[in-house]
C-alpha cells in the first residue's frame, strides 16, 4: 500500500498574522568547542528539515524508511528557541499517517542549507562541498509529539508567522484538511561538525543557554526572551553585558591616559623609568578547527 498526500492551502483559525521584519542575516558565531550552541544555532536558523519515519504500509513486514521535507520553526528567532522545533503535518500527509503507526522519527538538518552560510557567488559553507565534514550536519532522533496544549499551539503559530511569513496558512492554524503541529522528544543526537562526530547528548543540547555577549546583532523577539526568560529579565541581562563592556572600555582609556601622563612627566623631569607603562588588551579568542572567519554582516534574511 502507499501514501495519500493532503493539501494545505487555507487554515481554519483566524490567528493574527503580523507584518514581520526579516530577521537579520548574521555570520555564524564562533562556537569553538561549544557543540551544543552550534547545534542549537543550526536548528533555530533552519527553515526546513527532513522528517524521517518508518513507512506504514499494508505489509507489516515491509518497514521501509520514508523521508519528507517539511517547513520547520524553532521559536520566532534564535534567542527565542528551545531546541525542540515545530513542524506541521496535514492529516492526510504520509508522515502523519506513519506517526500514527510508529511515532519514532528523525529530523535532519544541514548547515549547507542555511542562508547564513552562503558565501560569494551563492556557494555554501565558505565554498566547501555540502558533504565536507566541516559543513555541519545534525540529526535529532526521538519520538514525535503532537501539540495539544493551546499555549504551545499558539507558540508554534507565532514561530511560523515569523519564520515563514509567506506561508500564512501555517500561522493561521494549518491545512483545510485538518492536521496538527508537532515537535519531538529527543532521545539521541548525531552531530558531524568536524572530522569526527561531536559528543553531544540531549541533556546538554536542551539545557544550553545563549551567551548574549557572544551573539552580537541577534534579534530579540517573542513575548519571552531566550529559553523562557522574561523580556524584562532578558533586557536587564543584555544591559548588564553592554554595561560591563562599556565599563571595560572606560577603564582601558583611563589606564592609557594615566600611563601617558606618567611617561610624559618622567621625560619632562629628565628622570628614567624602566620601560613605559603599557596597557594590553587581550580579547577572548575561541580556538576551533571548524570555524571560518566572516568579515561582514550581510543584509536581511531572505525568507521564502
Amino acid at each position: 500500500g502507499g501514501h495519500d498526500h493532503g493539501g494545505h492551502d487555507h487554515g481554519e483559525h483566524q490567528a493574527e498574522v503580523r507584518t514581520i521584519t526579516p530577521l537579520p542575516l548574521l555570520p555564524r558565531p564562533k562556537f569553538g568547542s561549544d557543540a551544543a550552541g552550534h547545534a542549537r544555532w543550526i536548528v533555530a536558523k533552519s527553515l526546513w528539515t527532513t522528517v524521517s519515519t518508518i513507512s506504514s504500509t499494508t505489509d507489516e513486514a515491509d518497514d521501509r524508511p520514508f523521508g519528507n521535507i517539511r517547513s520547520v520553526a524553532d521559536g520566532e528567532c534564535f534567542l527565542d528557541s528551545t531546541g525542540l522545533p515545530y513542524f506541521y503535518l496535514p492529516a492526510p500527509d504520509p508522515t502523519a499517517i506513519d506517526i500514527e503507526s510508529n511515532d519514532k522519527i528523525a529530523l535532519s538538518f544541514a548547515e549547507a542549507s542555511l542562508a547564513e552560510r552562503l558565501g560569494d557567488g551563492g556557494s555554501a559553507c565558505g565554498g566547501k562541498d555540502a558533504e565536507d565534514p566541516t559543513c555541519a550536519k545534525l540529526t535529532l532522533i526521538g519520538r514525535a509529539r503532537a501539540l495539544e496544549d493551546e499555549a504551545r499551539v499558539e507558540s508554534a503559530r507565532r514561530a511560523f508567522g515569523a519564520q515563514h511569513p509567506r506561508a500564512e496558512w501555517l500561522a493561521r492554524g494549518g491545512a483545510h484538511t485538518g492536521g496538527s503541529f508537532y515537535t519531538l522528544e529527543v532521545t539521541e543526537i548525531t552531530f558531524l561538525r568536524s572530522y569526527g562526530y561531536a559528543n553531544l547528548g540531549p541533556e546538554a543540547y536542551l539545557s544550553w543557554k545563549p551567551d548574549l555577549g557572544k551573539l552580537p546583532g541577534e534579534a530579540q523577539c517573542g513575548a519571552e526572551g531566550p529559553l523562557g526568560i522574561s523580556r524584562g529579565d532578558y533586557s536587564l541581562q543584555h544591559r548588564i553585558v553592554a554595561s560591563a563592556a562599556n565599563s571595560f572600555v572606560v577603564l582601558v582609556l583611563v589606564a592609557t591616559l594615566i600611563a601617558a601622563l606618567v611617561v610624559g612627566l618622567s621625560k619632562r623631569m629628565g628622570g628614567t623609568m624602566g620601560g613605559g607603562l603599557n596597557s594590553n588588551r587581550r580579547g577572548y579568542t575561541e580556538a576551533s578547527n571548524v570555524e571560518e572567519d566572516t568579515s561582514e554582516v550581510e543584509e536581511g534574511r531572505n525568507i521564502t
